[in-house]
């Protein structure tokens, strides 16, 4: 800890005018500075009697507790972020504006988000228990320089973050066009906004007489909440592997479609019965193993269908697909 320059100041006049110690302590306290700055100042000088103060080298944590307070920011701030996307997701799925598509696709993009709770959370629980702890010992520690600058400019993106919700609110409200998915996202930016603010305090508690939780465990809890609702929503590995398995599938599909439909080897103008769509293949190396699970079914003179079994069509992205139950076709012409 860094001495004050007035508290050091004050102690050498003190020693020097031949106050005790103690006497010292008592009128610091009196002051409210802590017993851990005290008894830090108070180490700091060398007296004995009939001599003048010498000042004892004093050893500045500030660097190790930029590094602390900075990880705990950046580490706070991925959690915040990650929770507001999963939520949002949550609410897209239970909320669903008239005649919006399913959109699945943009639901598998949210494991990232997922994999960043998975290691952020357990590491903000560990960081924001350290500092509790820390700061339970050495109050002093609530009034660092970096922990209170790192505070603010958390509790003011905070309170920007609350101010542009509202104002958004508002308008939405004036335009005609609030939704009841519009109030339930603004309402959890303006919880996720409040827990920032009560986070940042210095007590890091929720401002609350009744419930002095601290605002941490609100936090984690929120996010091991939203985790849980998107991993029972989008699955674990064993259904991202289906549908990578999947996503390779659909493109072989693609491929081929488009070589069959340009394919030199037949006769364009009356499609035959049957084909093995790799004899059309103008980039075999581009394609997986599952492109041999592909079937070719004539429609008429010029049209044909390809059509493969796939796992999990929930996921298959069908703009240009036809599904049944497991079965994707794509259906092309040649004329």
């Amino acid at each position: 800890m860094q001495r004050a320059p007035e508290l050091s100041a004050y102690i050498r006049d003190a020693l020097q005018s031949g106050q005790s110690k103690d006497d010292i302590a008592k009128a610091l306290r009196a002051a409210d500075w802590t017993e851990t700055e005290i008894d830090a100042a108070l180490a700091g000088w060398l007296h004995q009697d009939g001599k003048q103060a010498v000042p004892r080298p004093m050893r500045s944590t500030a660097a190790r507790d930029a590094l602390f307070y900075s990880l705990l920011f950046v580490v706070f701030g991925m959690v915040v972020g990650s929770t507001l996307i999963l939520l949002f997701a949550q609410i897209n799925i239970w909320l669903p504006e008239p005649g919006e598509p399913a959109a699945y696709g943009r639901l598998s993009g949210l494991r990232w988000s997922m994999a960043a709770l998975i290691v952020f959370v357990p590491v903000f629980w560990a960081l924001d228990r350290k500092d509790r702890q820390a700061t339970a010992a050495d109050p002093a520690r609530m009034h660092g320089a970096v922990r209170r600058w790192l505070s603010a400019l958390a509790m003011l993106a905070a309170a920007i973050t609350l101010l542009g919700d509202a104002l958004n609110l508002i308008y939405t409200w004036l335009d005609g066009q609030i939704t009841l998915r519009f109030l339930v996202k603004s309402a959890i930016v303006a919880l996720i906004a409040g827990v920032v603010l009560a986070y940042f305090r210095e007590t890091r508690t929720l401002p609350s007489a009744a419930i002095p939780l601290p605002a941490g465990w609100v936090l984690i809890g929120v996010a091991a909440l939203s985790l849980g609702l998107t991993f029972r929503l989008v699955g674990g590995p064993a259904q991202g592997q289906m549908e990578q398995r999947d996503q390779w599938r659909m493109a072989d599909l693609r491929m081929l479609a488009n070589d069959v439909t340009q394919c030199p080897e037949i006769d364009r103008a009356n499609l035959p019965d049957t084909l093995d769509p790799m004899i059309c293949a103008r980039n075999p190396a581009r394609l997986t193993g599952f492109a041999r699970e592909i079937t070719y079914d004539r429609t008429s003179a010029t049209a044909f269908s390809l059509c493969v079994q796939i796992e999990y069509p929930s996921a298959v992205d069908s703009y240009d697909v036809r599904l049944d139950a497991n079965t994707a076709c794509i259906d092309r012409r040649t004329d």
